[in-house]
């Protein structure tokens, strides 16, 4: 399975494996009983949202890369928010940035380009510290 046929549980149990851990050793990093962890990458159990970026993080995720954003879209639930997501969104400017996006009817590959731009913006700063 890849892609987008690829379910949470599986990309999950992917990772894991690719990342050298056994079942109970990962269980017991992230804080979870190993009968729960089957259980989600089995998909019949979610992952608690207050374990995605631990979890993210103990697999060796980079916040913002391709894997790190598709952890996150398959963990989420039905049409809500990527918990990553949800995290930022209470920021008091983002309502404000993202009805600014919607108002001027950014295209996708705008968007892209804007994303690009801040994110060419962060590592210029970082070089300068």
């Amino acid at each position: 399975m890849s892609g987008t046929d690829e379910d949470f549980g599986a990309f999950l149990k992917r990772l894991r494996l690719q990342s050298n851990y056994g079942l109970r050793r990962f269980a017991d990093l992230i804080e979870l009983k190993a009968s729960n962890l089957c259980d989600i990458e089995h998909n019949r159990r979610g992952m608690p949202k207050d374990h995605l970026e631990p979890t993210a993080v103990a697999l060796g995720l980079e916040k913002g890369s391709p894997d790190w954003e598709k952890f996150f879209e398959l963990a989420r639930k039905g049409d809500e928010l990527p918990a990553d997501v949800q995290k930022i969104a209470g920021r008091r400017l983002m309502p404000a940035l993202l009805r600014t996006v919607d108002n001027v009817q950014l295209s996708d590959e705008d968007i892209r380009s804007l994303i690009e731009d801040i994110q060419g913006r962060n590592k210029a700063n970082d070089g300068r510290r």
